[in-house]
Parts: structure tokens; C-alpha cells; sequence
């Protein structure tokens, strides 16, 4: 309900006509949709960028299929969960910290933020980035370590003797697609 209200007004006139015509279209001549065909809308032509709520893997994956997201635009939700794990409402904040920090806000571009509470409470808004920014942020310390290549445990050698895989509770496969 959300982005069927917030979109018509950050869409180009363009995308939004495109949609009705295929919208209706589709019901004069009673074609079926798909039960997987996503929402239809080509939500990129109206935001620059994408703020995933990090809640989770499942999370990030059916909010990026629902609206056709790359791994690209749904890189800084996984990294914000990685990074920092869960932290509720907090964790928008981490990802917008995290394009920051990556340089990837020029003035001008839109950032579609959409947030995701408990139950059916879902929240989007649309930022405007008003200046180019230079600050890292939270991120600044560990900015070149993101997104991390797989890697070895570290402690491996240490405790090659008691390790046992059984036992690894999270990995970055885990928060990774």
C-alpha cells in the first residue's frame, strides 16, 4: 500500500503511463499475471539508489526480487547486516552510512528507503542527497574491507584442534545471495 501511494509521485510520467497501458492492456485481454512477475514497474527510473531494511537475508532477497534489485543496489543492505548485524530501525542508517562511505551519493540522486517493523509496518521514504559528501562515517575504519572476499577463519591455526565446522553459527554465505 505504501509504494502504491509513494510511487506515482517519484515515477516518471513516462514509467507511470507505461505501466497502465500494460496494466490494463494485460485485463482487456484477460492474460493472467504471473505469480512471481514482480511488481512491473521499472522502479529505477525514478531512484538513483535503494535502502533495504537489513532485518535479515530473506528479507533483503524477497525485497530485492519484489522490485527487481541488483546485487549491486542491495549490496549496502548486506553489508550493514554483516557489519553490524540486526539492529532493528537502526540498521537503515548503517546502509545509508555504508553508500556514503562508498562514495556512491552524488548531489541530485534519490534514495528509496524502505523499512520494515514488526507485523505488517512498513514505512518508505525518498531522500534527496543535497551535496556531495565526504565523510566516512561509522564505516571509515573498515571501508576497503568491504565487501570481504570469503576468507578463513583466522583463529584456524590457533584451534585447528578443537575446530569443528558443526559448530561455525554464522558464516558470509549466510549474508550473501
Amino acid at each position: 500500500m505504501n509504494l502504491r501511494v509513494l510511487l506515482p509521485k517519484v515515477l516518471p510520467l513516462s514509467e507511470v503511463l507505461r505501466y497502465q497501458i500494460s496494466y490494463y492492456r494485460n485485463k482487456i485481454m484477460k492474460r493472467p499475471t504471473p505469480k512471481d512477475a514482480g511488481p512491473g514497474l521499472d522502479i529505477k527510473s525514478g531512484s538513483d539508489h535503494f535502502c533495504v531494511h537489513p532485518g535479515g537475508r530473506a528479507i533483503i532477497d524477497e525485497a530485492g526480487q519484489s522490485l527487481a534489485l541488483s546485487d549491486y543496489d542491495l549490496e549496502p543492505a548486506r553489508m550493514a547486516l554483516y557489519g553490524f548485524g540486526n539492529t532493528s530501525s537502526g540498521g537503515l542508517w548503517y546502509v545509508l552510512g555504508y553508500m556514503e562511505a562508498k562514495k556512491r551519493l552524488k548531489q541530485g540522486d534519490k534514495i528509496l528507503m524502505i523499512s520494515l517493523g514488526a507485523g505488517f509496518k512498513c514505512n518508505n521514504c525518498v531522500w534527496k542527497v543535497m551535496k556531495d559528501l565526504e565523510d566516512a562515517n561509522v564505516w571509515k575504519n573498515c571501508m576497503d574491507q568491504y565487501p570481504p572476499k570469503p576468507l578463513a577463519n583466522s583463529f584456524s591455526k590457533i584451534l585447528s584442534s578443537i575446530s569443528d565446522e558443526s559448530m561455525n553459527f554464522t558464516s558470509l554465505e549466510d549474508y550473501l545471495p
